[in-house]
């Protein structure tokens, strides 16, 4: 868990991944099972009925979770996150505040 007492948004993500995936196979396969008259009209609309329920009921803790967890406040905080800036081109930046600063003074003494 997180500072905030929020799940990490990968770890959410992956479930709901493998939930979807699972009710994606379940779905189908009642389906298949259901054309074939191996399986009864009502175990497979229980089935797929599950299923859809499951799925949409973990992709909206997922849009939950995006919301309120580790990147809603990313989303919703007052200050822009800043992309890590590589460090060649951080020394080069700072060299060239330190140059810019010394022919200022320079000028004005």
């Amino acid at each position: 868990m997180s500072g905030k007492g929020y799940l990490p948004h990968s770890v959410v993500k992956a479930v709901v991944f493998w939930t979807l995936v699972v009710c994606i196979m379940t779905a189908t396969t009642a389906g298949i099972l259901r054309s074939w008259d191996v399986l009864g009209a009502e175990w497979a609309a229980r089935w797929v009925t599950s299923s859809i329920i499951l799925g949409c009921g973990s992709v909206t803790f997922l849009f939950v979770n995006c919301l309120f967890g580790e990147l809603g406040a990313g989303l919703f905080s007052q200050s822009t996150p800043r992309p890590p800036i590589d460090p060649a081109f951080g020394e080069r930046l700072k060299r060239a505040k330190v140059s810019s600063k010394a022919e200022q003074d320079s000028l004005a003494g």
